[in-house]
């Protein structure tokens, strides 16, 4: 099969979305020589929209076509499918995977690196037969990440943009620690909660008094906040903090708060801070899940998914918060 052909097919609508404000990927099904379907990236963090092209074309695709059409069909995509996509892909029951920018190529323009996963065996040990095949046309499809959001950026901006990203974050994640609330004076807590939320003025207004509580019930409470909770610290300053209630266990631990100072925001430290929560909820024995509730408007909902959590529920905001956006229902089964 023309690979090629199909996989500039690929890099054509990849380009379309990011012109349209979309992230710069696209994916199309072929059975027989024929392109069955089509689709672009339409993700929008904001609404809590996944959005993937591949994932989109799953949707397009279900219940339309027979298993025998699919399991002989080949997707392709622009770019190598995170593994929400594989997993709807495989769902599907497509067997053949072709792909045009690698893992590794793609980890140029993202804050982290490719994890080294053997992903065919780990699909072939749930039963899965899965072939994937690329990279395909790897340097022309890197370009197409120069349309990504809308605005025309060369490559090789993009590229060293990031890797100033990672020199800086592996400078700072150096000096990056995880201390117990209690070694911090009263007052820390409320203070990296007014701080986070400083982005809004009404946000103080109507949770002033919900933060100043917040932190009196973990100081009056010391083993409850040691271990239930910790404080990020750059050169021994507390930067953010994230707490959990165990409560529920077997069932599922939720994540309480979770804020970081705002002008440490965008430097990768919520992210390294909420993965640090993860890592200690999950030591909790047969615990089955880990939830969280977060609002549509804020940042917190990219970080989530970024995390791996999934969006179960939504609800519409009908408080005096409704500016903070719907309420967002995420989970990790674990």
């Amino acid at each position: 099969m023309d690979h090629e052909k199909y996989m500039k097919r690929c890099y054509e609508l990849a380009v379309r979305a990011g012109k349209k404000g979309f992230d710069t990927f696209g994916a199309v099904l072929v059975h027989n020589g024929e392109i069955l379907e089509e689709a672009e990236n339409t993700a929008d963090w904001d609404k809590g929209i996944f959005g993937h092209a591949e994932f989109n074309l799953v949707h397009q695709c279900a219940n339309r076509y027979s298993d025998a059409v699919l399991r002989g069909s080949t997707l392709y995509t622009s770019c190598a499918p995170c593994e929400r996509c594989l997993c709807a892909i495989a769902s599907l029951g497509v067997e053949n995977v072709v792909f045009g920018v690698s893992y590794e190529a793609f980890s140029q323009l993202t804050p982290g690196e490719a994890s080294p996963v053997d992903r065919e065996s780990l699909l072939r040990g749930l039963g899965i037969r899965m072939k994937l095949t690329g990279p395909v046309l790897e340097d022309e499809g890197m370009h197409v990440f120069e349309w990504w959001g809308g605005d025309y950026r060369p490559l090789k901006e993009l590229i060293a943009e990031m890797a100033d990203v990672k020199a800086g974050h592996k400078e700072e994640g150096a000096m990056i620690e995880y201390r117990k609330i209690t070694d911090f004076p009263r007052g820390t807590v409320y203070d990296i909660l007014r701080d986070a939320y400083s982005f809004d003025d009404r946000n103080k207004q109507i949770w002033d008094k919900n933060w100043k509580e917040t932190d009196d019930f973990f100081y009056d409470n010391p083993d409850i906040a040691d271990r239930y909770g910790l404080v990020s610290c750059l050169d021994g300053k507390p930067i953010g903090f994230v707490t959990w209630d165990p409560r529920s266990r077997p069932e599922y631990v939720e994540i309480g708060h979770n804020g970081i100072r705002e002008q440490y925001k965008g430097r990768g430290y919520g992210r390294l801070q909420l993965e640090e929560a993860i890592r200690r909820i999950r030591t909790y024995a047969g615990l089955k899940r880990i939830i969280v509730c977060t609002n549509s408007n804020l940042i917190a909902p990219k970080n989530y998914e970024s995390a791996g959590f999934v969006l179960y529920d939504r609800k519409p905001n009908e408080t005096e918060s409704a500016f903070t956006g719907d309420y967002l229902y995420y989970e990790m089964i674990l």
